[in-house]
């Protein structure tokens, strides 16, 4: 059976807690009142959110949000135990599904951030060794290869699943691999580039950020692997989604607005301007990331990618304690009503049409 579309994965680092400034101050009343949300310091992959927050459309669908500089294991434990420190998270999938898996019984995933989004690199100068022109990767080459990845990473899930349905010699050999978990993508690209691994797994960001500086190049993006393989769910909990349910709703909204706004291609010059302001980056690194085919932006839940993602983190060894049912904890409710009600709003808008054709692809 060939695997399906659109699932995905972040792997994410433990922050802190911060509160950032981000939002609208003052006295102004929010008629479905405040939401706390991770939007990490620098990070690019919360676009969506800020667009959102400095166009005002989440001011003017009535909600107030504010951001939170957290993600990781922290900002999890702060849905699952209820604390008032954070309503949502944006980034990361893996550590969201491990957190399941081990007990996190409060976390649902309410709607996504991204899709694809990873690569698989080798030494510059060596990639065509792993290249194929019918199946895109030398499968033979690859299972020979020293692999590197840092835990969790999606481009190596991707592959790992890719191999699986692909190559009918696969499972033959996957026990034999020579598999390194390294500490991070950084280590990843240095010791790719130096030669001690041949292949590696890097989210794409990483691989043309480090391809001069450590001397490495693509082999392939893991999107041409698993077209639109999903990445980063929005998360938050079972009490807090019925606490604050209207709230949600309006900030759906108003991040349905942003994809929009961001994939109008008028609007690519000031998405780039409001994100680099914002994020303090280069204005060349936010338009190659944003728009040159770095990763694709999905707000749409997608629970048949989350499902099928899980099976493949399970497949790949990420995934130590499977999880009987995952769809339990998707809950699209908020993501449907918040579409709808721009619908209704807007009825000739094609663009929100054909998002609704998404979900009831992808979420049925």
């Amino acid at each position: 059976m060939k695997i399906k579309r659109l699932f995905g994965v972040l792997t994410l680092a433990t922050g802190a807690l911060v509160l950032v400034s981000c939002g609208n101050k003052g006295s102004e009343e929010y008629k479905y009142g405040e939401l706390k949300v991770s939007i990490p310091t620098g990070v690019i992959r919360t676009a969506g959110d800020i667009v959102a927050l400095q166009k005002g459309f989440f001011k003017e669908e009535g909600v107030k949000v504010t951001g939170v500089n957290s993600q990781g294991n922290i900002a999890l434990t702060a849905l699952n135990t209820n604390s008032n420190d954070l309503d949502l998270l944006t980034l990361g999938f893996v550590p969201d599904v491990q957190a399941i898996s081990n007990g996190y019984s409060n976390i649902r995933f309410i709607g996504g951030t991204a899709v694809e989004g990873g690569a698989l690199i080798a030494k510059k100068g060596e990639a065509s060794k792993y290249q194929d022109k019918d199946n895109i990767i030398n499968f033979e080459n690859i299972e020979k290869a020293k692999l590197a990845f840092a835990v969790g990473e999606a481009a190596w899930v991707v592959t790992n699943e890719y191999l699986t349905e692909n190559d009918p010699n696969y499972l033959n050999v996957k026990d034999s691999l020579n598999i390194n978990n390294l500490a991070d993508a950084q280590t990843v690209a240095l010791q790719v580039g130096q030669g001690n691994f041949e292949v590696g797994f890097l989210p794409l960001e990483y691989a043309n950020l480090y391809k001069d500086s450590y001397g490495i190049e693509l082999i392939a993006e893991a999107g041409e692997l698993i077209p639109e393989y999903v990445c980063c769910r929005q998360a938050t909990s079972k009490e807090k989604l019925e606490a604050k349910y209207d709230a949600f709703v309006a900030y759906e909204k108003g991040r349905i607005r942003a994809w929009e706004f961001i994939e109008n291609k008028d609007n690519q010059e000031e998405v780039v301007n409001i994100v680099s302001d914002y994020i303090h980056k280069e204005k060349d690194y936010v338009r190659n990331y944003l728009y040159g085919g770095i990763t694709k932006w999905s707000v749409d839940p997608n629970t048949k990618g989350i499902n099928t993602y899980k099976e493949a983190l399970k497949n790949a060894g990420v995934l130590k304690n499977d999880i009987e049912d995952i769809t339990s904890y998707v809950d699209t409710k908020a993501y449907k009503q918040a579409l709808d009600a721009l619908i209704k709003d807007a009825p000739t808008n094609t663009f929100y049409k054909d998002k609704l054709d998404l979900f009831n692809e992808y979420n049925k």
